[in-house]
C-alpha cells in the first residue's frame, strides 16, 4: 500500500526567483511521484517571516502525529522552521510515536530513517536560527539608520502600509518616500475642520462612512493605491476610534512613529506607545510634506485634551440653551419622563427647594415646531454661505509652526539626558522668532463663499450642532411665558419670544 504524504513549502514572499514556493512543490511532487507516495494534503506559508510560528507547519506536522499521513515531505529543513531546537523536539517526539512515518527534506537529502537523523537536523535547525537572528538585527540596525536620518535627500520609506493621508512613490536616488494622497489628504482636512469647529468623532465617522472613504487597511484602499480598480473591494467601515487615534497621530505632521514601551501592566505585559522619531536632541524628525498645519493639529490636541471624561453631553434638542423662563431667567432643560421620550423643556430652577420661581414648562414637540416655521419664515430663502477668516499682512500659518516647533523642544528639555547647550540656544532663537511673527502688522480678513444651499435646505439636511449654529447668528434666547391657559389651549406664539440679534445689513 503507498504511503500518504504530505508536502510542506514555506516562502517570505512570492517571487518568481529560483525558490519560489511554485518551485519548492513541482519539485517535491517529482520527489513523491519517484518514492510511489500517494499526496494527500500541501500545506503553504506564502509571505511570512521564517522566525514566526506558522500554522500552516504545525497543521502539517499534525497530520502525521493524527495518522491522516505517513510522510512529511519539505523543501529545505531551514524552510521547514527557523525556531531552533524547540521545532527538531517536537518533530522527533512525533516521528517516535508514530512508528513507520517518514520525515524527508529534499535540498539536504535529510530523511528520518537515516542514522544520526535527529542531531543533523537539530545542527540544521539551530544554525537556520542563528541566521534569522542576525537578519533580524541587520534589519533592526537598518531601520534605526534610516529613520534617524535628518537630511531630506536620505528620506526612505521602509514600506509596509502608508500611513492615511499618504502613498508611497519612487526615489530618484532610489528606494521609495511618501507623498501626500490629495484625495484622502481632502477627506481628513475636512474631518480636522469639522472637529476644530464644533462637530463630533460620530459626525466625522459618519461624514467618512458616507463619503465612502476607504479605512487604512482596507483591500479597497490597497487597490486604490496601485492605481487599480476599487469595486468588488471591501473598503470597511469607519469607526469612533479609529478616527480618534488617527487624528493624534504626529504622521499627519509629516513625521514618522516607531512603538516605544511605556511601562508595564499590573499582568507583566508591557505598555505600548506609538511615539514620533526624533532626532540625537529628541526633537521630531519632519521626514514627509504634512497633511495638516501645525495650527489645525494643535487645535485637534487641545480638543482632545478638552473632550475628556467630564466633557458636556450632547444637546437633546437644537433648542437646547436658547430657552429661558420668563420669570426667573433660568435656562429651560429638556426632561425625561421614566418609560417616556423627552417630551418638555421645563426651568431648571422649578425643582429647587424653597425657591420663589414656579417654574415654566413648554411641551417639546410644539416649541420646536412654532420655533422652526419662525425661523424658516424669515431666513428660508437666504442663500448660505461658508464664512471664513484668514490673516493678512502676517502670516499665521509661519506662527503655528513656531508654536509647534516650540512645544517640541519642549518635549525634548523635559526629555532624560537632554542636551541643552544644543536646546536652549535654538528655543531662545524659536522665541525670538515669534515675537517677531507677532509684531509683524496683520488684518482679520472675513469670506463669504456661497455654498450653493438655501438655509431652508441647511436647516433640513443639518443635525443638531448645524442647527445651533445656524440660530448663534440671529437668536439670542427665546423667553418661555407661563401658560395662561390650561394644556393644548395655550398658544406657542403668546408663550415663546424671541429676541433677535441685530446685525448691520448687508447685500445678499
Amino acid at each position: 500500500m503507498a504511503k500518504r504524504a504530505v508536502l510542506y513549502v514555506r516562502v517570505s514572499r512570492s517571487t518568481e526567483e529560483s525558490v519560489s514556493i511554485a518551485r519548492q512543490e513541482r519539485e517535491l511532487l517529482d520527489l513523491a511521484e519517484s518514492e510511489g507516495w500517494q499526496v494527500v494534503g500541501t500545506f503553504r506559508d506564502d509571505g511570512l517571516s521564517g522566525r514566526v510560528e506558522r500554522k500552516k507547519a504545525e497543521a502539517a506536522l499534525e497530520a502525521i502525529a493524527d495518522g491522516q499521513a505517513d510522510v512529511l515531505a519539505v523543501w529545505e529543513m531551514s524552510r521547514f522552521s527557523r525556531m531552533g531546537l524547540s521545532v527538531v523536539a517536537r518533530l522527533v517526539t512525533v516521528l517516535r510515536e508514530r512508528p513507520g512515518s517518514l520525515f524527508v527534506a529534499k535540498k539536504e537529502g535529510l530523511r528520518s530513517d537515516q542514522p544520526a537523523f535527529g542531531i543533523m537536523a537539530a545542527v540544521i535547525a539551530e544554525v537556520a536560527a542563528m541566521e534569522a537572528e542576525a537578519t533580524r538585527d541587520r534589519i533592526r540596525s537598518m531601520r534605526a539608520h534610516v529613520l534617524a536620518e535628518t537630511d531630506p535627500s536620505s528620506q526612505r520609506w521602509l514600506g509596509g502600509s502608508p500611513p492615511m493621508g499618504y502613498r508611497a512613490v519612487a526615489r530618484a536616488e532610489g528606494g521609495k518616500a511618501l507623498a501626500v494622497d490629495d484625495y484622502e489628504a481632502a477627506h481628513l482636512r475636512e474631518a480636522a475642520r469639522m472637529l476644530t469647529h464644533g462637530g463630533t468623532i460620530t459626525e466625522v465617522t459618519r461624514y467618512l462612512n458616507d463619503a465612502g472613504v476607504p479605512t487604512p487597511q482596507s483591500a479597497a484602499r490597497r487597490a486604490r493605491q496601485k492605481g487599480q480598480p476599487t469595486e468588488g473591494h471591501d473598503g470597511g467601515l469607519w469607526r469612533v476610534s479609529t478616527i480618534r487615534k488617527l487624528m493624534q497621530s504626529p504622521t499627519l505632521l509629516g513625521r514618522t512613529t516607531r512603538m516605544v514601551e511605556t511601562g508595564r501592566r499590573s499582568d507583566g505585559s508591557p505598555i505600548i506607545d506609538y511615539r514620533a522619531v526624533t532626532d540625537a536632541q529628541g526633537l521630531p524628525i519632519q521626514r514627509w510634506e504634512p497633511v495638516l498645519d501645525a495650527g489645525t493639529f494643535a487645535a485637534l490636541q487641545e480638543m482632545f485634551k478638552a473632550r475628556g471624561p467630564n466633557q458636556a453631553r450632547k444637546a437633546a434638542s437644537w433648542l437646547s440653551g436658547v430657552l429661558f423662563c420668563d420669570l426667573c431667567g433660568s435656562v429651560l432643560y429638556a426632561t425625561r419622563r421614566k418609560g417616556r421620550n423627552v417630551d418638555a423643556f421645563r426651568c431648571s430652577n422649578r425643582a429647587v427647594p424653597d425657591h420663589s420661581c414656579p417654574g415654566v414648562s413648554v411641551s417639546r414637540d410644539a416649541a420646536e415646531e412654532y420655533m422652526e416655521a419662525t425661523i424658516l419664515k424669515m431666513i428660508g430663502d437666504l442663500k448660505e454661505y461658508r464664512v471664513e477668516t484668514r490673516t493678512e499682512g502676517g502670516d499665521a500659518g509661519a506662527l503655528d509652526d513656531v508654536a509647534q516647533a516650540i512645544e517640541d523642544l519642549q518635549a525634548a528639555l523635559a526629555a532624560d539626558g537632554a542636551d541643552y547647550g544644543v536646546l536652549l540656544p535654538r528655543l531662545d532663537e524659536l522665541k525670538a522668532e515669534r515675537r517677531r511673527l507677532l509684531a509683524e502688522p496683520g488684518k482679520i480678513v472675513t469670506v463669504r463663499t456661497a455654498t450653493g444651499r438655501l438655509l431652508r435646505d441647511a436647516w433640513k439636511d443639518g443635525d443638531i450642532p448645524e442647527r445651533q449654529h445656524i440660530l448663534s447668528d440671529m437668536l439670542d434666547g427665546v423667553r418661555v411665558v407661563k401658560a395662561t391657559s390650561p394644556g393644548r389651549l395655550s398658544r406657542m406664539e403668546d408663550r415663546l419670544v424671541p429676541v433677535w440679534i441685530e446685525h448691520p445689513v448687508e447685500d445678499d
